[in-house]
């Protein structure tokens, strides 16, 4: 049975998914075409002309006649091309920015790396036990000796004791830790 575009666009606004199919087809190939005028990319324009019909779809019931579905058709398509340049110049934009300022992909690997370093440090720092972590996390954050002592109560000795057990333990963790990145890394 051979249906007129009035009974196309009426079936499709209806949910007529063989009367959407139809409607694809017939206009397919010019939409796509008038893509590629905005963006020179096959498939950026393919996938922008798939989403168009999927809007198209998903609001059928605006639909009376062929202009309107493909007035709609029409501007979604140039308005989506519009916004892919708005939102490639803005990535391209940070992505120099990214360059100029952190040094790119290598300042991303690099803060990974470091992040993950800082983890592991902190993980380390916690297997201490707490009195040599106590005595350690106040010797980070720049006091001395003596200062410590005052803090905690005991003798500089103790102090002294704790931080060289502490500075063993880790130097150990450490050099366990780098060889495992080495065979990572390599």
């Amino acid at each position: 049975m051979i249906f007129n575009k009035r009974n196309t666009i009426e079936r499709f606004r209806n949910g007529d998914h063989k009367a959407f199919r139809a409607l694809y087809d017939t206009h397919f190939d010019s939409l796509y075409l008038f893509g590629l005028k905005y963006i020179p990319s096959q498939d950026v324009v393919e996938d922008i002309v798939q989403e168009s019909f999927i809007k198209v779809w998903e609001r059928r019931d605006d639909f009376f006649d062929e202009p309107s579905f493909k007035s709609f058709l029409y501007k979604s398509i140039r308005n989506s091309c519009l916004n892919y340049f708005e939102h490639k110049k803005v990535k391209d934009k940070f992505i120099n920015y990214q360059k100029i300022i952190f040094g790119g992909e290598s300042f991303f690997n690099d803060s990974i790396i470091e992040e993950e370093l800082n983890q592991i440090i902190a993980n380390t720092l916690n297997e201490l036990p707490d009195a040599s972590r106590d005595i350690y996390m106040l010797y980070l954050n720049g006091l001395k000796n003596q200062e410590i002592a005052d803090d905690l109560g005991i003798s500089v000795n103790t102090v002294k004791t704790q931080k060289q057990r502490a500075n063993k333990f880790l130097r150990h963790r450490l050099i366990e830790i780098v060889s495992i990145l080495t065979c990572i890394l390599q």
